[in-house]
């Protein structure tokens, strides 16, 4: 097991805070704060945070729910790079956004945007009443009791009513095998929800002991609300032709063979999903490609394109002759840009690198 080191909080330390940084360390834990030399790869973290669900929605073949916790930090990742975005005084709440496929509950890549209005008088409808107090394109986000999701800290102006309007951009991803009509529409929704300070600061935090694997090489347990995982098993079974499997740096790669008629192309086509080994999630906004070789030679290579597909979920694809994966040799699957996602705590070392792992097809 890899010790962290808290650093000391002396009295000298603590007497020359501002009153803003107190209030930075009371929100969010001191001692969190001051862990430092997290582990490489995928770690249990600290303590495992409650959210409530302001309200759910459904538009343009998407279920939206919209969620919030307490504002902490996070990691945003730029190619293999990450820098940490610190809460501020004048954060009020993490927002988060769930966006899946209303016919198979898969995650969708997409841009989303939430514009948030006060609503003044709750039965005043008028337009008057209303004004924008907060409008920001969120961040794809990787936590490990959400899976994938949307979110950001926002400021809010105290308690009281407001709306959500969520516009979500048309998918990135191609819309294969079953999944509902509409994804490659933007849509919006709106969603009241009631804001109590009190309400997020009661928000349940478990602090986690080093007995209890803080720390180790896994994972937290997902939540209820956690997208992505869902019947990830089950959807493998019932894939038409699994050609193997293989596991490197945290992350579980599986490829598949589907039908054309499937894959709504010419020819099939052959799927690779990219999940993490602890709960399963899909990994999204990478860059993979594949390449088939035989007696050492490379016979065939693509860049494998971003996808949703109602039995194996969301997954990376192109199209393939299946003669090229007959009679043995090797499918070599490259991770050439990592998960563009930010990251809570526990995945902010993990899934930063370029990688490549291979599948045996003789051994099938």
């Amino acid at each position: 097991m890899r010790r962290r080191t808290a650093l000391a909080t002396g009295g000298a330390l603590l007497a020359g805070l501002s009153a803003g940084c107190l209030e930075t360390f009371r929100r969010e834990d001191a001692w969190r704060e001051l862990v430092v030399d997290p582990p490489e790869g995928v770690y249990v973290p600290p303590h495992a945070d409650g959210m409530v669900t302001y309200g759910t929605a459904t538009g343009g073949g998407r279920e939206i729910a919209l969620l919030a916790t307490r504002p902490h930090s996070f990691w945003i990742v730029a190619d293999d790079e990450r820098n940490r975005a610190d809460i501020r005084s004048r954060h009020d709440v993490h927002l988060m956004v769930t966006v899946r496929d209303a016919e198979t509950g898969t995650f969708v890549p997409a841009s989303v945007r939430t514009a948030i209005r006060t609503r003044g008088d709750a039965t005043d409808d008028s337009d008057d009443a209303a004004d924008t107090v907060d409008e920001r394109s969120l961040w794809p986000m990787l936590s490990q009791r959400m899976g994938p999701h949307y979110g950001d800290n926002v400021p809010l102006e105290g308690d009281g009513p407001y709306t959500a309007t969520i516009r979500i951009g048309a998918t990135t991803a191609d819309a294969i095998g079953g999944v509902a009509d509409g994804l490659e529409a933007e849509t919006s929704v709106e969603i009241d929800f009631a804001f109590e300070t009190d309400a997020i600061d009661d928000i349940e935090r478990r602090l986690i002991d080093e007995d209890e694997g803080r720390g180790e090489a896994d994972a937290l347990e997902p939540m209820d609300h956690a997208v992505g995982a869902e019947n990830s098993d089950k959807r493998d079974r019932e894939s038409a032709a699994i050609l193997g499997r293989a596991t490197s740096a945290d992350v579980e790669y599986a490829a598949t063979l589907l039908g054309a008629d499937r894959a709504r192309t010419d020819r099939p086509t052959l799927a690779v999903t990219a999940r993490t080994v602890h709960n399963a999630y899909p990994l999204p906004f990478a860059s993979l490609s594949a390449a088939i070789s035989r007696d050492g030679e490379r016979v065939a290579s693509a860049h494998l394109e971003e996808a949703i597909d109602a039995r194996l979920g969301h997954c990376y694809r192109t199209a393939v002759e299946p003669s090229l994966l007959d009679g043995g040799g090797e499918l070599a699957i490259d991770l050439e840009t990592p998960p563009q996602v930010a990251r809570h705590e526990g995945y902010e070392t993990a899934f930063l690198e370029g990688d490549s792992v291979t599948v045996a097809l003789d051994a099938l």
